[in-house]
């Protein structure tokens, strides 16, 4: 039965990238298209009581697309409070002027004094900014204009609750241990709610206020125990703060600007001495194992 479920999830993922290859080449122009007519679009707010903030963070070898994904975010269909940049101080002098640009069509640019890489996108607007919503994007990925519309969707209204669109699903071995990260249902089809949802924030992620663990934002922490995942230190923060995960949406594919696919934390993260495996068992060391059903 395993063994049909894995087989139904792999055809189901290859189905929709098959799906999604055309907009890998057209995604460059449809931003493009849209932002010259971005005066054109019908847009709504959103009906959230409080802020809602899209966060992202990026860094020198990503500046060359940069503004194709903030265009992207920018013409979504539901209004935002802010769209903001959070960057290294150092980084600030490199940025092109194709990304200053855009503090005049909303873009909100936030510099921090400590560089602490992927981090970057919600950490100090948690710090900042702690009673808003927050979403989560990354710097390399074209945002359809109904991405956002289709995260808050899936939001039920509750404090202890993270919605995203892109899941994993965490794989148990006969003892109930958590299997190696290569074993797990990659960009599951299950929605939840579930604790075994390891949402991955890039994709997009709400997180209403309070709804991590108060030691979130301890960056000696995070460092020390999880440097190169982010994903896994705010996955442990949202279990140890017993939040309900599900992922929403059509699990569509996601659209990475080409250029960038070369600049990735992928192989450092197959490290066994460094990545995910290793990162996922210093917080298993320090916090326990979250209960999975």
């Amino acid at each position: 039965m395993a063994f049909l479920t894995t087989l139904k999830c792999h055809f189901q993922r290859k189905l929709k990238s098959l799906r999604g290859v055309p907009l890998q080449y057209t995604a460059h122009s449809r931003v493009i298209k849209q932002w010259a007519n971005r005066d054109s679009l019908d847009k709504c707010r959103h009906n959230l009581n409080s802020e809602l903030i899209v966060n992202l963070t990026s860094y020198p070898p990503r500046f060359a697309t940069l503004h194709l994904t903030l265009k992207s975010l920018l013409l979504q269909n539901v209004i935002v409070d802010k769209v903001v940049l959070w960057l290294y101080k150092n980084d600030y002098q490199q940025l092109p002027s194709d990304v200053l640009a855009l503090e005049q069509h909303g873009l909100t640019i936030e510099l921090v004094e400590q560089d602490i890489k992927s981090y970057k996108k919600l950490i100090p607007a948690l710090l900042q900014y702690p009673e808003a919503y927050h979403v989560t994007a990354d710097d390399d990925i074209y945002y359809r204009n109904d991405w956002l519309a289709e995260l808050l969707a899936g939001y039920r209204g509750g404090k202890h609750e993270i919605v995203c669109l892109r899941a994993h699903y965490i794989t148990l071995d006969n003892q109930g241990y958590v299997q190696p990260y290569r074993f797990w249902q990659a960009k599951t089809e299950q929605r939840g709610p579930d604790n075994r949802l390891f949402f991955t924030s890039g994709a997009g992620a709400l997180f209403p206020p309070g709804s991590l663990h108060q030691d979130v934002t301890d960056v000696a922490k995070f460092c020390r125990l999880s440097p190169h995942g982010d994903d896994i230190w705010l996955y442990w923060m949202a279990a140890l703060n017993n939040c309900a995960i599900h992922r929403t949406g059509s699990n569509k594919k996601l659209i990475v600007w080409k250029s960038s696919k070369s600049v990735s934390l992928w192989q450092l993260n197959k490290r066994p001495d460094s990545g995910n495996d290793f990162q996922i068992n210093n917080m298993i060391q320090e916090y326990g194992m979250p209960e999975m059903n």
